[in-house]
């Protein structure tokens, strides 16, 4: 996904770290070690389970750093060309990323 903001060395280390305090809790207060602006824009992109969507979407539009980085993610994520023979499940999180993808941008 990194790929994706190629070019951009601040987005690229937001799209790398930005699943670590989800999918890597052990290593989450690694990402204390970057300049706030990194650190600010991966807590927008974290997903926690007391923060409403409409909240979690209005922190990532009003950070244009998380902004682009959850853009890239979702095009990534809905990227249906890199699954062989996508399934019906593949189908709804397409459509679950494009309503994500009008909330970033509404």
């Amino acid at each position: 996904m990194a790929a994706r903001v190629h070019g951009d060395a601040d987005a690229e280390a937001v799209a790398w770290l930005h699943d670590v305090v989800e999918d890597c809790p052990a290593f989450a207060n690694e990402v204390d070690a970057f300049p706030l602006h990194i650190r600010t824009a991966v807590a927008c992109l974290t997903r926690r389970k007391d923060l409403p969507a409409d909240t979690y979407y209005a922190a990532i539009r009003a950070n244009p750093l998380a902004l682009k980085v959850k853009l890239a993610d979702i095009a990534d994520n809905s990227d249906l060309s890199r699954i062989p023979q996508p399934s019906t499940e593949d189908h709804w999180r397409v459509e679950k990323y494009r309503r994500a993808t009008v909330a970033l941008l509404d």
